[in-house]
């Protein structure tokens, strides 16, 4: 049973906790996944992807039934209750961002937490990092395969401001060497529409977006993204209703007008040295 406390340290909002007090799992499934779940704990990223509820809602209470387990994996590394807990309450930002989207209790993103509930991502401060070990498949430049990196996501819980982005670098510089020694990072890398250079030539040079993208080196082949686009910036999926989205930002108003014109956003990879 998750108390009260639980859920707010969960980021829960009041809305989706009553909901998930309210909500009827069923048992075989919640059981399925959370097995699933508790299985790969500390083995980041190495075991295969789980196979999820139909209903997003169970795999919520999946989530709730094995936070006892990745808080477990969490202590025996010595990783703070602060991070732990900041890194967990992803789970209720993902929440209140279903319920931005679609209205109603629900998440959408129950794949994305996954990563979350193994050990492999934290919370630092205005980033989260996620412990990932290069493949032949997925080279990064300069990085051996089989050397760990740390992949850089940028959840939406305010600013993106420089000195707020400084202070989480330099977080994670001296978080992974101390909770995890036997896996040495040199390299953070970023997937993400935000290093578009369309989007970093066109909005302002001083915005706080285009200072975090011109951070990254970019590399690879960036790959079409328009759904990222448009999600991230409004909370919504499609191009069916372009003149309907608010139009208040600069940021707003360039992803609609550059898809009005044929264009098409993509997202990019990207790299610095911590």
């Amino acid at each position: 049973m998750t108390t009260a406390e639980e859920y707010r340290l969960l980021g829960f909002s009041e809305l989706d906790r009553e909901a998930a007090e309210a909500f009827r799992p069923d048992p075989v499934a919640v059981k399925d996944l959370a097995d699933q779940l508790r299985a790969a704990v500390g083995k980041l990223g190495s075991e295969p992807e789980p196979t999820f509820p139909e209903d997003p809602r169970n795999s919520v209470q999946a989530y709730l039934d094995t936070v006892p387990d990745i808080r477990r994996f969490h202590t025996e590394r010595g990783i703070p209750d602060e991070i732990s807990w900041a890194s967990l309450a992803d789970l209720g930002q993902q929440l209140k961002v279903n319920r931005r989207t679609h209205g109603d209790y629900g998440l959408e993103t129950h794949w994305w937490l996954r990563h979350f509930w193994n050990g492999q991502i934290y919370s630092l401060g205005r980033l989260q990092y996620m412990l990932y070990e290069v493949t032949e498949k997925d080279p990064v430049p300069g990085v051996e395969t089989g050397e760990w990196v740390i992949g850089v996501h940028i959840p939406e819980i305010g600013p993106l401001t420089p000195e707020l982005v400084d202070d989480s670098l330099q977080q994670a510089r001296e978080f992974f060497p101390r909770y995890f020694p036997e896996h040495p990072v040199r390299i953070a890398t970023l997937w993400s529409w935000l290093i578009d250079p369309y989007l970093l030539d066109h909005l302002p040079q001083d915005s706080n977006m285009v200072k975090f993208g011109r951070r990254f080196t970019p590399y690879g082949t960036p790959v079409d993204s328009q759904d990222s686009a448009i999600f991230f910036t409004f909370r919504t999926h499609g191009t069916d209703h372009l003149d309907e989205l608010p139009q208040d930002t600069t940021l707003q108003r360039l992803v609609v007008q550059r898809i009005k014109d044929g264009g098409t956003w993509q997202s990019g990879f990207g790299y610095l040295e911590l």
